[in-house]
């Protein structure tokens, strides 16, 4: 059987469409070119191409073991990659999906940090609110929020969010600050609405005894994640939202969290791919970006359940604190 020499000289000619193509891309000549391909059908028993002085195309032969091939050098070049990580700067084409929400609320305000650290890296981000297949698609991994479908892809959590009540520090000096639940109704509000469904969004809040979801009589629905927010920098009314997608406009003072009493603790973000033996450089680093990302932008969970919490921890300190210590015989 031939190395992987030989099937690197037929891929290329397969990608090239062309002899004379492959040879300049590959620095040999297309007599050596042809050659190399000669002797891989030889070793194969097996033709790959019909050639012809017009044209050149694969065999069905040709085109079942181009398919192998491409990901078997995939799979090399990921192995490199993974085994040189710590030597190498990740680089080449990298491929995200992310929703149109997180894509444009917590990704690109935030993508020049991204840069600085991995200028190598060419990053095509695609916005998808619909589900798909990464291996179909061609995409090098995905994140997702919340609950995840069984499938074959591998999931990193790279992080929470939790749902915070914000409103714009113009809003808030026209209609003041709601200090409960029950103040909201006579707010307005803004919220999201799926697009799938059209059913709004139920507003989320943590107490002592438990979670509360809420109908909220919205003054004004939006089927856009990222334009709730903005509507609610424009001074529209309070919105309820992922922290990590309202973080950006919270960090400038576009937004100010109301109500921190009732934070709710959301679901888990993630971060899937294909399944491999070998990740590629290029996902560690984002996987390692991005966890970096959402933790900074991850808020504690609701003050009443945090005070709780230590409640109950600093009861049971003090109780095995009373517990009389054994007699030594």
């Amino acid at each position: 059987m031939e190395d992987f020499s030989a099937i690197s000289v037929f891929v290329r000619v397969v990608e090239a469409k062309s002899f004379s193509s492959a040879a300049q891309h590959l620095q040999m000549t297309p007599s050596g070119v042809s050659r190399a391909i000669s002797r891989l059908e030889e070793s194969l028993g097996a033709r790959l191409f019909f050639r012809s002085t017009r044209s050149l195309r694969l065999t069905d032969d040709g085109s079942a073991f181009y398919a192998r091939c491409k990901e078997i050098l995939a799979d090399l070049t990921e192995a490199t990659e993974a085994l040189g990580y710590a030597k190498t700067k990740p680089a080449g084409k990298l491929r995200v999906a992310a929703s149109s929400a997180v894509g444009r609320a917590a990704i690109i305000p935030n993508l020049a940090e991204f840069e600085r650290r991995y200028p190598d890296i060419r990053l095509e981000l695609t916005m998808c609110d619909f589900p798909f297949d990464l291996n179909e698609e061609g995409f090098d991994c995905a994140i997702r929020m919340g609950e995840l479908a069984d499938s074959s892809l591998i999931a990193r959590k790279i992080g929470h969010f939790s749902n915070v009540l914000c409103a714009a520090p113009s809003y808030l000096a026209r209609h003041g600050m709601p200090v409960s639940i029950e103040d909201l109704k006579s707010h307005r509000t803004v919220n999201f609405v799926h697009p799938s469904t059209g059913k709004p969004y139920q507003w989320q809040f943590d107490s002592p005894g438990g979670r509360v979801s809420v109908d909220v009589d919205a003054h004004m629905l939006i089927n856009d994640g990222e334009s709730v927010i903005q509507a609610a920098i424009a001074g529209l009314g309070v919105i309820q939202a992922p922290h990590c997608l309202a973080a950006t406009a919270l960090d400038k003072g576009l937004l100010q969290i109301i109500m921190t009493d009732t934070i709710s603790t959301g679901s888990n973000l993630w971060i899937v791919y294909p399944q491999k033996r070998h990740l590629s450089a290029r996902v560690q680093a984002f996987i390692e970006w991005t966890s970096e990302l959402f933790t900074r932008t991850s808020d504690p969970q609701c003050k009443i359940v945090e005070k709780q919490q230590a409640e109950l921890a600093r009861l049971r300190m003090a109780k095995a604190e009373e517990q009389p210590i054994a007699a030594v015989a």
